[in-house]
């Protein structure tokens, strides 16, 4: 590997990277506070970029290092566990929605934008815009974690306003892509009711929040009919859900457009690590494609299935 080759993967990473319309020289004249001269210098390899320099470049326009580096290396793989930085859960939390957002972000418009996820349990992104089905996510990560105390009511649970904004745009965020792609377990409700009733067995949840987070899962499954209905979102992206005839272990999603892919694997229940890698992007695109042979379309068609699914996920919810 040579230098050359690290300063030239970084040169076409930034140019892919930066605002739209911006030039590349004037972008890092005025990221890196220095002079148009010592910018090209470092442009044409004269001069190597110093250690903070690409510290700041890549916080900035989310560029992997290793990544580059990595990419020159056909056995080596690198991931980001996307550690947590704030001692405050809820300011870690709102980076973490951050993260998710930035990705969303830059799937707008872009005609050659597709997500393909595979999961089995209820995607966060489809009810993230609802109140106490949000605060319960939130607040069972909050327990787990075990840094503060849990509130005996999420009636009574205070979420700052940021989050709850960022919660909004995460579902607005969903229907960007052109295409989405959903593989699901026949058993999706299950998991999230079953909680609902561990939590409020410990009197962490009262009995009122019970029947709010009822009435929000039977409304969100009226939303989900609607779109399976459909096959697609308002803004005519297209929609296909399958339900898996097998079961699998995680979740998987791989997001992907015309200058940046992603694959994600969920962890810490509302983590991820990731790896941009090709390798691995092509990888997860392929498992998570093969699971759609095994798995029923029920979007656009497949009515029984769809109906029998459906009518399912209600006797569980009645449950509570």
């Amino acid at each position: 590997m040579t230098k050359n080759y690290i300063v030239k993967e970084l040169i076409k990473e930034m140019k892919e990277r930066i605002p739209q319309g911006q030039n590349l020289a004037n972008y890092l004249t005025d990221t890196l506070y220095m002079g148009k001269e010592a910018v090209y210098r470092r442009l044409r390899g004269e001069v190597a970029f110093t250690f903070d320099e690409i510290a700041v470049i890549s916080h900035n326009l989310g560029i992997s290092i290793d990544q580059i580096i990595g990419n020159h290396l056909s056995n080596r793989v690198t991931f980001d566990l996307n550690l947590l930085h704030s001692p405050n859960l809820f300011e870690s939390y709102h980076e973490i929605i951050e993260r998710y957002l930035r990705i969303f972000s830059s799937m707008k418009g872009d005609g050659d934008a597709e997500v393909y996820s595979a999961t089995n349990t209820i995607p966060f992104t489809l009810y993230s815009s609802y109140e106490y089905l949000s605060k319960f996510r939130l607040c069972r990560w909050i327990y787990q974690n075990g840094k503060v105390k849990t509130p005996n009511s999420l009636s009574e649970m205070h979420v700052p306003e940021k989050i709850i904004t960022a919660h909004k745009k995460l579902s607005e965020g969903l229907r960007k892509p052109k295409k989405t792609f959903f593989i699901w377990d026949s058993n999706i409700f299950q998991s999230f009711v079953k909680e609902i009733k561990y939590f409020a067995g410990l009197n962490l949840i009262s009995t009122s929040d019970v029947m709010y987070l009822k009435n929000e899962l039977q409304q969100l499954l009226v939303d989900l009919e609607h779109l399976s209905m459909k096959g697609e979102y308002s803004e005519g992206h297209e929609l296909y859900i399958y339900l898996s005839n097998i079961d699998f272990e995680a979740t998987y999603t791989y997001v992907s457009n015309k200058d940046f892919q992603i694959s994600l694997f969920r962890v810490y229940s509302i983590n991820s690590m990731d790896s941009q890698s090709p390798q691995i992007c092509q990888m997860q695109k392929n498992w998570i494609q093969s699971l759609k042979r095994h798995s029923t379309l029920i979007s656009g068609s497949g009515e029984a299935q769809r109906i029998a699914f459906l009518e399912k996920q209600r006797s569980v919810i009645e449950m509570l």
